[in-house]
């Protein structure tokens, strides 16, 4: 795990080589929306990850209601630094929603992103170096660490699983969009083990390096299997057999379902249109589509539609229509 002190001798040694100290980082924050809670250094230079052109992440906690989603940046330091300001309500609704009994286990899409992106913050804000704080706020880092490491493994191994089942739907019809979906699931779970392991960074672009950091050769050469793509169709079914055999062996270790509960839900634009002969149309804003017979789809055109089952119980209509890119596919990961 990157302790505290690591962090700090990690960051200490960025801004030295500009001739920078950390109480130089904490005076970029600018105290226009009020003075900060917790501020933290975050992202890949604190972890140990960071190249010469990685910039350095400062997350802010302030108690203003006017500040965005956006990082104010400077070069003042003679490295990049990215200034991300965050509501004080805004980060504790996240966290106690993200680590508490009422986390939604099914989402849609627009949901699943939503979650990774405040799981993505969470994860810099509360794993990351902490540089200046409140006491009251100091305490609510620390004491949120370990949920919010749970929360990180748990979202790689439930994409580990979603992946894993997206590219078992596309086996037979897109063999090289299966292959690259398996891709996706064995990095995934592979940064669960990483991440169980203390490795907290959340940038799956330092996968490698964070294997590496463990000294663990296996996994490091797993890693570059499941980023061999193939390029052809034959390639594409030797790459299912084998990288899928190897991907098992992870999913062993990570005890993962063989089976998840599923949630589907429309794809963005989906509408349906009624054919003839008792058939219809699924297709997003007139470009892909999939006929199907009305009564099994007839449901979709209702608001708010969503079905949820076992991975198993997906009919040969819904299956259809994931492949098609027609219906989108989470995993409740309240199973995973």
């Amino acid at each position: 795990m990157t302790s505290p002190d690591d962090m700090a001798r990690y960051l200490g040694a960025r801004l030295a080589a500009h001739g920078r100290t950390p109480d130089d980082l904490v005076a970029e924050v600018d105290t226009s929306f009020g003075e900060p809670l917790l501020m933290s250094a975050a992202g890949s230079v604190v972890h140990g990850f960071g190249t010469p052109m990685s910039d350095i992440d400062v997350h802010v906690v302030v108690e203003s209601t006017k500040v965005t989603g956006l990082p104010i940046t400077s070069f003042t330091l003679g490295v990049a630094v990215d200034v991300n300001y965050i509501r004080a309500d805004s980060i504790r609704r996240a966290a106690d929603a993200l680590t508490g009994s009422g986390t939604p286990a099914k989402l849609d899409r627009s949901g699943w992103r939503d979650y990774r992106r405040k799981l993505a913050q969470l994860n810099r804000l509360i794993l990351g170096l902490p540089l200046r704080g409140e006491r009251d706020w100091l305490d609510w880092q620390s004491e949120r660490r370990k949920p919010v490491a749970d929360a990180t493994v748990r979202w790689w191994r439930t994409e580990a699983a979603r992946y894993r089942l997206a590219s078992e739907l596309l086996r037979e019809s897109r063999p090289l969009a299966a292959a690259e979906r398996l891709g996706r699931a064995g990095v995934a779970a592979l940064d669960a083990l990483a991440t169980a392991r203390g490795e907290l960074c959340f940038g799956q672009k330092w996968t490698g390096a964070k294997l590496d950091r463990l000294g663990d050769t296996e996994l490091a050469a797993l890693y570059c299997r499941f980023l061999d793509l193939p390029t052809g169709t034959e390639d594409a079914h030797a790459y299912l057999r084998e990288a899928g055999d190897l991907f098992d062996g992870l999913a062993t270790r990570l005890d993962l379902p063989e089976d998840p509960a599923v949630c589907l839900t429309p794809a963005a634009g989906l509408q349906t249109w009624n054919t003839h002969g008792g058939r219809t149309l699924v297709h997003r804003w007139a470009l892909r589509g999939a006929e199907a017979q009305t009564p099994d789809v007839a449901p979709l055109g209702e608001p708010g539609w969503s079905w949820t089952g076992a991975s198993t119980e997906m009919t040969r209509t819904h299956r259809e229509l994931a492949r098609e890119d027609l219906l989108w596919l989470s995993i409740d990961w309240s199973t995973t």
